[in-house]
């Protein structure tokens, strides 16, 4: 079958070096205000070149016959269905094109309407203020130009269906891709919306292409009734992602059929539109905003991640729900558990000390002591026990999971929640810290007895005292470099869960040839406690390995790099307690007591700051949920100040 030419060849596409293309030029550069974001001077700027243009009726019809031949280049597909819609290339591929982009531009094609608009619209922020100015002003415009109607056979309207049937085919093809359909396996056992619209929507399509009538009102919403059925299948995948982790790949393709439907919905509502110049304006600034915000990696990238960040602090958020006590019971549980971290602590500690008496080098030194931390850590986790400063990445997920949920007079069940938070906080940092040093202090007490010789010399034990004190040396700096650390660990931990659940970890696990030597019960047993504690135990080695490599970072670079964690600071106080007469350490003590202080306060506050963060942004919450929060928590200290650090009455909430 011969497809008939839609746009007439004979039609001269315009080079961007002819007079049209610099009308338009000087026509938007009269309209665009001195600052992108001064609306008002826009406005003003346009009903002065629509008074303008009424007294020079000559000039205005120049200017509609250059905007409907700009509008009417053939083959321009690509301006309407691909402006700022994702690639099917994948997230790498498309991040590396945009990056080449940015370095290394590719050269304009006068003949893409695409690289015309950019050199009209040549400002960077021009779609702000186009996209501001209101739409009644708009249309003052297109009026004083004598741009009233879009008939049925322009070659811009013809443009637009050739944009809507190509979408129609990228929604089917892309929501056939595997990773779809093994997030939401429904779409092959019955009828894909994405199949449907595309077999309802390509026959009316062909229709107009054949030069009959064009798509009608109700034509329209049939297909746009499957569109909502497309998007309530996303957004079941979404949800189902939560459960079941999700991908880079799967998070792209959520993204891209999401970016696909919003185009076809917009070009669809522009043909069928009684009233096309009006929605014409409408399309306008949703394709300026495209085009000039469509190139850039920034929102690229926070697009691609957030769907991902969600999960991720979302699984943190389920490990942080074990970290806040809301009973004395369970606050008594957290201060056993804390206490037991600290024991372990106190040992690890003590065989950081042998560690650093060997003088290994380097590298090889903070592998070792990587190695001493990430054990341990580990340890303490498989053992039951707490370590207080690990919570506050875990916490936050769990205050901003709630802060989605909640509603503003619903804001005193959200307190609750985070004033249970601070106080499990507080007794798992009394915890730690209650058996950390005792168990060091004993430990360095007894090496003597057992040994014959001292844990470390006088000098050494001094100096573990002095680099505590928050006033003479880089403590609480480095403080916050291991708070950083705490919060990429919770990161790291939710990452390892969110892949645990998308790989299906323990049904693997119960397949593996690997384990084959162990009896069905056992490797049933083995992977279910895998699974549930994959991304703690990787969390936890992270950690570990963070701290020691960062303790020999400044050896490594010169520069001043080093990590202080109150567990082991703490530790530090009781091997140099124990090794020091009183008249030794009187002067250092409450210096280095005051920098435990200190070190607890930015561990915790740093980690959990970051932490809040991502988690806020993963969720699109704003900084006035938190204030709000803040306001209310402040009030209740005033009020209650106890209340945050004793456990809580049996018979009442906090």
């Amino acid at each position: 079958m011969n497809v008939p030419q839609l746009i007439d060849d004979a039609s001269c596409p315009l080079d961007a070096n002819q007079p049209g293309i610099d009308r338009i030029k000087a026509l938007v550069a009269r309209l665009r205000p001195d600052s992108p974001d001064d609306i008002t001077a826009a406005e003003n700027n346009i009903r002065e070149e629509i008074t303008r243009l009424k007294e020079h009726q000559e000039e205005a019809a120049v200017l509609k016959q250059d905007l409907q031949t700009l509008l009417s280049l053939p083959h321009q597909t690509a301006f309407y269905a691909e402006t700022c819609i994702r690639s099917a290339l994948g997230f790498w591929f498309e991040l590396a094109k945009r990056i080449g982009q940015r370095l290394l531009p590719a050269p304009p094609d006068d003949g893409q309407l695409t690289d015309i608009m950019h050199q009209i619209f040549s400002q960077d922020l021009d779609h702000q203020w186009i996209v501001a100015v209101s739409d009644t002003t708009w249309l003052g415009l297109a009026s004083a130009l004598g741009l009233h109607e879009f008939d049925q056979d322009n070659a811009a309207v013809l443009n637009v269906i050739e944009a809507v049937r190509a979408l129609s085919y990228r929604i089917a093809g892309t929501a056939l891709d595997r990773e779809l359909l093994l997030a939401e396996p429904m779409l092959e056992y019955f009828d894909s919306p994405f199949l449907a619209q595309n077999a309802t929507l390509v026959p009316i399509l062909e229709r107009a292409r054949m030069g009959g009538a064009h798509p009608t009102d109700e034509e329209f919403r049939e297909i746009d009734v499957l569109l909502d059925q497309c998007i309530k299948v996303l957004d079941r995948a979404r949800r189902k992602a939560g459960e079941n982790g999700i991908s880079v790949r799967l998070t792209y393709l959520l993204a891209r059929l999401h970016q696909l439907i919003a185009r076809q919905r917009e070009l669809l509502e522009f043909i069928v539109a009684e009233d096309r110049v009006a929605h014409s304006i409408r399309l306008m600034k949703s394709l300026s905003a495209a085009l000039k915000t469509g190139h850039l990696i920034k929102g690229f990238m926070g697009e691609s991640v957030s769907l991902i960040s969600r999960n991720i602090t979302d699984h943190a958020s389920h490990h942080g729900e074990n970290y806040i006590a809301e009973d004395r019971a369970a606050w008594w549980a957290m201060a056993r558990s804390a206490a037991g971290g600290g024991a372990i602590i106190g040992v690890m500690a003590m065989l950081k000390i042998q560690l650093s008496m060997l003088h290994l080098p380097p590298v090889t030194e903070g592998l070792a002591y990587g190695l001493n931390y990430s054990i341990g850590f580990v340890l303490i986790h498989m053992l039951g026990f707490t370590v207080a400063t690990k919570q506050p990445a875990m916490t936050a997920s769990s205050i901003a999971a709630t802060l989605v949920d909640a509603r503003p007079r619903e804001l005193e069940r959200l307190g609750d929640l985070a004033q249970n938070v601070v106080r499990t906080q507080f007794v798992a940092v009394l915890g730690n810290i209650g058996l950390a040093l005792p168990v060091a202090f004993l430990i360095a007490y007894g090496w003597t007895a057992l040994f014959g010789s001292s844990l470390i010399s006088p000098e050494k034990a001094l100096h573990l005292l002095e680099e505590m004190n928050p006033l003479s040396s880089g403590a609480l700096f480095f403080a916050a470099i291991a708070g950083v650390g705490l919060f990429l660990s919770g990161l790291v931990s939710g990452y390892f869960d969110n892949q645990a659940r998308y790989h299906q970890l323990a049904s693997r696990m119960r397949v593996t040839p690997a384990l084959k030597w162990l009896k069905p019960a056992q490797v049933n047993k083995f992977s279910l406690y895998l699974d549930a504690h994959y991304g703690a135990i990787i969390g936890n080695l992270f950690f570990g390995m963070y701290l020691g490599m960062m303790s020999v970072m400044g050896k490594l670079t010169g520069l001043p790099v080093d990590i202080r964690h109150v567990s082991f600071s703490s530790a530090n106080i009781g091997t140099a307690l124990a090794m020091l007469d009183i008249s030794q350490f009187t002067s250092l003590f409450l210096w280095a007591v005051a920098g435990v202080i200190g070190i607890a306060l930015v561990n915790l506050l740093v980690s959990f700051s970051l932490a809040l963060y991502v988690a806020m942004k993963s969720r699109s919450l704003g900084l006035s949920d938190i204030v709000e929060l803040g306001r209310l928590l402040l009030r209740r200290f005033l009020n209650h100040p106890a209340g945050f650090f004793a456990p809580p009455d049996k018979s009442s909430k906090p």
